[in-house]
């Protein structure tokens, strides 16, 4: 009996290492979302209006559609906007999932001690799902404003009869 209850506390205790370390490791995607949404953000936005800037100062060459030149600029911050929260989505639906996992240590913390469950992890998970799906969305729609600026972009500086 004795040996039975220390092998189910050994158990208990491993899970609970598992999801400490899950929770650690949470955090480090966490970090990293935030790290590759900001390059992100510079490079391809940042890029495709400094490419329009650059077109725009050569108009004494070249003739522009200045409606389809201000409409990209626009597409290209909205993309911008949604790229911004695409990454800040992720980062959220990772702090969940942090949650989670922590919340899921300490549930098993409790029952190593015969103490009620102090933590749900199901409410952080449900919010990570939303997070993630919501930053999947902006993405796309990043992309797709990102497309359109480009349409755009192309419009306004091919030359004009």
């Amino acid at each position: 009996m004795q040996d039975d209850r220390a092998m189910r506390q050994a158990a208990s205790m491993r899970h609970y290492d598992q999801q400490t370390k899950e929770a650690e490791h949470r955090l480090g995607f966490a970090i990293g979302f935030a790290q590759s949404g900001l390059q992100a953000l510079t490079l391809v936005n940042g890029g495709a209006l400094v490419a329009l800037f650059t077109f725009i100062g050569s108009a004494n060459v070249v003739r522009f559609d200045f409606q389809c030149i201000w409409t990209a600029f626009a597409a290209f911050a909205a993309g911008l906007v949604c790229n911004m929260a695409a990454y800040l989505a992720a980062h959220l639906s990772q702090d969940q999932f942090y949650l989670t996992a922590q919340y899921s240590a300490w549930k098993v913390e409790d029952e190593m001690i015969g103490a009620a469950a102090r933590h749900d992890p199901r409410a952080p998970w449900r919010r990570g799902q939303n997070a993630q799906i919501a930053a999947i969305a902006a993405a796309i729609l990043s992309l797709i404003c990102f497309l359109i600026g480009t349409g755009f972009a192309l419009g306004g500086v091919l030359a004009r009869p």
